[in-house]
């Protein structure tokens, strides 16, 4: 069982692949496994918020977004009909991306390749292999060339095969549910209300958003509610009732023409909160460990923050022969990426609840419409800028008593409604919280506010912290 390799890389998708090209040029060596290195055909995972890149930036990855008309994001416009739209920038110096997710894949690859350090393998990853004290210590695969079977041996074999993962039930308890479906479709030489920002249309009872991903290239995702895989009458009734309505007449050419022209995608959308069972000798990274809603496009800010944090604490060893400091850093890997990524989390399905709630959903248009403080700190956070768990928690409550009081400030008999409202709003906050933050987590963030605010003193004119 001699080890050939530092770490054993299984799944060279986006999680896999960036973090091989992080790692490799600092001399760590490779096995990153695969059955295909061919370009893949997604639609999420196309829209980087301004975290995500930030973390390219630290990463220096940022140069792997330049040369396939990756499209810059500044911001997101609300779309609801009979109403004004409304835009919120994100913050300054800030900007995210939209893009082809294959191509970019593509770009992360042969930059981890290039490096001698990484040995590229086709195949199958088939089982994780164990020591007799039922430490992991490598995998077997089946070779794609030959159909042998081989083995691979690694101090660490890191598991990033994706959101339908193989070696799940080894290394978590997860519970994977799938909270709806997205129809994609790209829209050619299609005209946006607002150009460079993401969009978010509130009109219909289900929502839809578009973003670019090349020059004369825009991507609409359309949510089909439920969790059963929608037919094909369905499909299209849904999107007469619930969507052609509500596409703005500059979109409306592109939109008629991608549906004659088909080819239109469905993909569930997962939510799966991460429950890692801690093992010697491996670790879960991207969509394989946890999942969240996309209609916030946090999924790439998850996936590089993952990394960025695994790899700080690999980075810091001063090899990889000693088995127990690998598992102390795994271990302290699983404790930060919490913290974290529970913004992001919370922040994706508790939206996509809000999303499909009338009440709701008008209050947050009206929210956000307002500007200020609160809509620039709500931006942040979906941006993936601002992980304070308070910031969301407080904005959350801001946000739900400012809809419960114009209810009540237009007719006092709109009371059972300002009530259902917060009642609603309470009952998609809870078990997420529960699912992500710990409560440790929580109240250190309260109380290091507290302790803020007075010390400094809070005033109107007091920049928050």
């Amino acid at each position: 069982m001699k080890s050939e390799f530092d770490i054993c890389i299984i799944g060279a998708g986006m999680a896999g692949a960036t973090i091989a090209a992080h790692l490799a040029p600092k001399g760590i060596k490779i096995a990153l496994i695969d059955q295909s290195f061919k370009e893949k055909k997604r639609i999420v995972g196309e829209l980087l918020q301004p975290g995500a890149v930030q973390s390219l930036e630290q990463m220096g990855l940022r140069h792997l977004l330049d040369g396939f008309e990756a499209q810059t994001v500044e911001g997101y416009a609300l779309l609801l009909q009979g109403e004004e739209n409304t835009t919120i920038h994100y913050p300054r110096h800030h900007t995210g991306m939209g893009l082809h997710n294959g191509r970019f894949l593509q770009q992360i690859r042969a930059s981890a390749l290039q490096n001698e350090s990484v040995k590229q393998i086709h195949g199958k990853a088939l089982q994780l292999l164990e020591n007799e004290k039922h430490e992991i210590v490598g995998v077997s695969f089946r070779e794609s060339l030959t159909s042998h079977i081989k083995s691979i041996y690694a101090p660490l074999t890191i598991t990033s095969d994706g959101f339908f993962s193989n070696f799940r039930e080894h290394l978590s308890n997860n519970e994977k549910t799938v909270t709806s479906y997205f129809i994609g479709l790209i829209l050619k030489d299609c005209e946006m209300p607002i150009p460079k920002h993401g969009h978010v249309f509130l009109s219909g009872p289900s929502p839809f958003i578009c973003y670019p991903i090349s020059n004369n290239e825009v991507r609409l995702l359309i949510d089909f509610p439920g969790g059963q895989l929608p037919t094909k009458l369905l499909l299209q009734a849904h999107l007469d009732a619930n969507v052609a309505p509500y596409i703005p007449e500059c979109m409306l050419n592109s939109y008629a023409q991608a549906l004659q022209e088909g080819g239109f995608k469905v993909m569930p959308n997962h939510y799966m909160a991460a429950r890692p069972i801690i093992r010697k000798g491996a670790v879960m990274l991207g969509d394989a460990l946890n999942m969240r809603h996309p209609i916030t496009g946090g999924g790439l800010t998850a996936v590089f923050s993952d990394i960025q944090i695994l790899s700080s604490h690999l980075l810091a060893m001063p090899d990889f022969n000693n088995t127990d400091l690998i598992h102390e850093k795994i271990e302290a890997y699983y404790r930060d990426r919490q913290s974290a990524n529970a913004n992001l989390n919370i922040l994706a399905n508790a939206l996509y609840g809000v999303m499909a709630n009338d009440l709701l959903k008008m209050a947050v248009f009206q929210y956000l419409q307002r500007g200020g403080a609160n809509a620039q700190e709500s931006i942040a956070i979906l941006a993936g800028l601002n992980r304070n768990h308070y910031s969301l928690m407080k904005q959350f409550c801001l946000l739900t008593v400012f809809g419960a009081r114009n209810l009540l400030r237009h007719n006092i008999l709109n009371l059972p409604k300002a009530i259902r409202l917060l009642s609603d709003a309470f009952i998609i906050i809870k078990p997420l919280i529960k699912n992500e933050v710990s409560l440790a987590a929580f109240f250190y963030h309260y109380f290091e506010k507290i302790k803020y605010l007075t010390y400094f003193g809070y005033g109107a004119n007091t920049q928050k912290p």
